[in-house]
């Protein structure tokens, strides 16, 4: 999901954040942070403590002959934001000490604007403050994985691990609340559910969405990732956001053998030149942010980075591993030369319409009045109802292209190259908010700050050719490493954006939906109706878009030939004891929201270092 920083003006966004925070945090209470000592070497050190290496730590640690270190630049989010657990709050914790906030540079596909690319700092990675979407994606991409050389990876190998990661607790509140019970284990430590307040907006959008072929399905988890229902959100039978220090760590954090070290900023990898000319990891050295100090922590068996997709190559140039030039740019020593570390970034991306609408069908206003936030607030922590049980995209579909429409768009040739035609192509999302707020002058004759609501209709490339990279701004990992998004910087990515643009006028003029609108054009105010002509549409997408946060390929699972960094038992090519088990690895982005995939690929990590060191 995006941020609601990109929507709200500065001032407003600060206000209504602090204010949010006084509301609700009384009924989370902080903690205390102290320094945690750890010992001089563990059998396996991750590097992260997100989605990927808490519920690989934890899977790990139930070896109980084996130590696990989990070093996490943040800290535990309690000692940060109380309330990062509540649905409705998820766009507001951003910006605080649990993000990261990257900046990249002028983006020149963009019209050199910045993007700010959110990322969870925090004991829970990103899963602190995503959007709660769940996500798996369609059967045929992992059998794309498996294709390239991956084997195991193919759907009917990973859907196990997609089940145990999982557990679905039902609701029936409102329309299109469907599961299918087979597809999640009885007792994953990932519950998924829906929220308790649906506005009747969303359910029309589901039912508007059959205008463009998207139909009403009961379940996308099973291997088919079209049509549309309600979206599953990773949230408890309270409401509560699931995170991976919620679901994974916190029902196991006594176990003896599992460490997880918050304020520990992991500095580099540490790597011997063995006697015949193979590398090693031995370990890290990673700075304790409480106590200054620099410490050298050893792996006796091995090393595992799962510190993301950004950070995840950043670690290995800083290491001396990657691009040659990189290297001898930062005067880095040169361990071992990959030219693919940090490049292939994929991500989805989305743009919006926006629409007013009827007051008591959107939350617009909840992010403008704090006497309605307040409200809110309240009825969440007393009862755990209403509408921050939610957050402010509930409802998507996923819509695979027609041959025709491929080849109509200029697609069909490169899609048919990549394997790339039988998947989701789109996704359509509504959100109870005016997005984006800050717009470009051209764009900006409707304010969105009167004492009126909107909703807007959003929409996401899901198989994107625009490719970015990762790499270092210096010799420090106290500096953010430089990300190059270089969305829409292909032809055919810019086409299938106009197409999609085109299709969310197609959903908002149906009756389902434009029903709860107010105004001529089906309530349209941002671009507006008058602005139809491609090269006009196309700038004010450019102008808006921003990520959905699913970055992901950086250091891809591929034979090396193929612009590999791992092999199918995600270790690093030509460096023993080192793997990466994080979204840099996918060789091929999901063509959904990708929290389930990280997940599954964690609970398959875990088993494939079992089966390395004969414990399974």
């Amino acid at each position: 999901m995006p941020s609601l920083h990109t929507r709200l003006p500065v001032a407003i966004s600060r206000y209504l954040h602090g204010c949010f925070l006084l509301c609700v945090c009384l009924c989370f209470p902080y903690a205390e942070c102290t320094s945690l000592s750890v010992a001089a070497a563990y059998d396996f050190v991750i590097v992260g403590g997100g989605a990927a290496g808490l519920a690989l730590a934890v899977r790990l640690s139930e070896i109980e002959s084996h130590t696990i270190l989990v070093l996490e630049a943040g800290q535990f989010p309690e000692d940060v934001v109380g309330a990062y657990s509540t649905p409705g709050a998820s766009q507001l914790v951003l910006g605080t000490q649990l993000d990261w906030a990257f900046a990249t540079p002028p983006q020149e596909s963009l019209g050199n604007r910045t993007i700010v690319y959110h990322r969870g700092r925090g004991v829970g990675g990103s899963t602190l403050l995503n959007g709660l979407l769940y996500g798996r994606g369609s059967a045929t991409i992992y059998n794309l994985w498996a294709s390239l050389g991956n084997v195991g990876w193919d759907w009917k190998s990973v859907f196990p691990y997609f089940r145990k990661s999982t557990s679905f607790i039902p609701v029936d509140v409102a329309p299109f609340q469907t599961f299918n019970e087979t597809a999640y284990s009885t007792d994953g430590p990932i519950s998924l559910s829906y929220p308790s307040y649906v506005s009747s907006a969303a359910t029309g959008f589901i039912e508007a969405l059959q205008a463009i072929n998207v139909s009403i399905v009961d379940d996308i988890m099973s291997g088919d990732a079209l049509g549309t229902k309600e979206a599953p959100m990773v949230m408890d039978a309270l409401h509560r956001r699931v995170s991976s220090y919620d679901g994974y760590y916190k029902p196991v954090r006594n176990r003896t053998n599992l460490t997880v070290k918050p304020l520990a900023q992991v500095q580099q990898i540490l790597l011997e030149q063995q006697f015949h000319g193979t590398v090693a990891a031995t370990g890290v050295v990673f700075m304790d942010s409480l106590t200054g100090m620099t410490v050298n922590v050893t792996a006796r068996k091995e090393t595992v980075l799962s510190a993301g997709v950004f950070q995840t190559p950043q670690l290995l140039l800083l290491s001396g591993l990657g691009p040659q030039e990189t290297l001898d740019d930062f005067g880095l020593q040169t361990y071992l030369v990959n030219e693919n570390i940090g490049r292939n970034l994929q991500d989805h991306c989305y743009f919006s319409l926006i629409a007013r609408t009827e007051v008591d069908v959107s939350e617009s206003q909840l992010y403008n009045r704090i006497d309605l936030l307040q409200a809110a607030a309240k009825e969440y922590a007393t009862n755990h109802s209403g509408p921050l049980t939610s957050t402010v995209g509930p409802n998507y579909g996923f819509q695979q292209l027609s041959e025709a429409e491929l080849q109509a768009l200029g697609a069909q040739e490169i899609y048919e190259s990549q394997n790339r035609t039988q998947q989701a192509h789109l996704e359509y999302l509504w959100e109870s908010v005016y997005y984006p707020s800050q717009l470009p002058t051209s764009f900006s004759l409707y304010p969105p700050y009167r004492n009126e609501s909107f909703m807007s209709l959003t929409a996401a490339l899901l198989a994107p050719t625009s490719r970015g990279s990762v790499t270092l701004q210096s010799d420090s990992i106290q500096d953010a490493p430089v990300i190059n998004l270089n969305y829409l910087s292909t032809e055919v990515d810019q086409q299938i954006a106009l197409h999609a643009f085109k299709n969310l006028r197609e959903i908002l003029g149906q009756a389902a939906i434009s029903q709860y609108t107010l105004g001529p054009n089906n309530g349209e105010v941002v671009p507006g109706a008058s602005i139809t002509d491609d090269e006009t549409l196309l700038t004010y997408i450019k102008s808006t878009v921003i990520p959905v946060w699913h970055a992901s390929g950086t250091a891809r699972m591929l034979p090396e030939e193929q612009g590999g960094v791992v092999d199918s038992r995600l270790r690093v090519y030509g460096v023993q004891a080192l793997r990466i088990v994080d979204a840099s690895i996918f060789p091929v982005i999901p063509d959904q929201h990708i929290q389930g995939a990280v997940y599954m690929l964690a609970e398959k990590a875990a088993d494939l270092i079992k089966e390395d060191y004969g414990l399974i």
